[in-house]
């Protein structure tokens, strides 16, 4: 039996729920899902120019985990370009550094650290109509203006 993952740490949330080519209609049947800790992985080696035993440590997991979630995403971000096809980005075994809301009226993001409460209004707008972005990226939440 195999042993149960490590959740995966992530700093940052995307800021895009994921891409799709100029000129197609998107099509989410073949749609590639790009994980939230390969997108971090990404993020953290490609943009970031971290090493990956830093990656590591951020991540809290294995460097060998590192490169196998690192080429995963290599190889999922190259079919997406070579046969143009969508990639949304969500899901995976992660948890969260900080607390992520969105305000769907003005799209002002709301980090809270050390899991605060959820704000009840929009501290730019005034909006009551505040969403978790950990609802709408971990599970997809398909009910929010990002993942129509």
């Amino acid at each position: 039996m195999p042993r149960s993952k490590n959740l995966r740490t992530l700093q940052e949330l995307p800021i895009v729920k994921g891409f799709r080519p100029l000129w197609m209609r998107t099509n989410y049947r073949q749609a590639i899902t790009l994980n939230l800790e390969e997108y971090e992985v990404i993020r953290l080696i490609d943009y970031e120019n971290l090493i990956q035993e830093q990656v590591a440590d951020l991540m809290k997991v294995s460097r060998p985990t590192v490169t196998r979630i690192y080429e995963s995403a290599r190889r999922k971000l190259g079919t997406a370009l070579v046969e143009g096809r969508t990639f949304v980005i969500e899901g995976g075994d992660v948890q969260m550094s900080n607390t992520y809301y969105q305000c769907e009226e003005c799209q002002h993001r709301i980090v809270l650290e050390n899991h605060e409460d959820n704000p009840r209004v929009c501290p730019a707008c005034g909006s009551d109509r505040i969403i978790s972005l950990a609802d709408c990226f971990i599970r997809g939440c398909r009910r929010c203006r990002r993942c129509n």
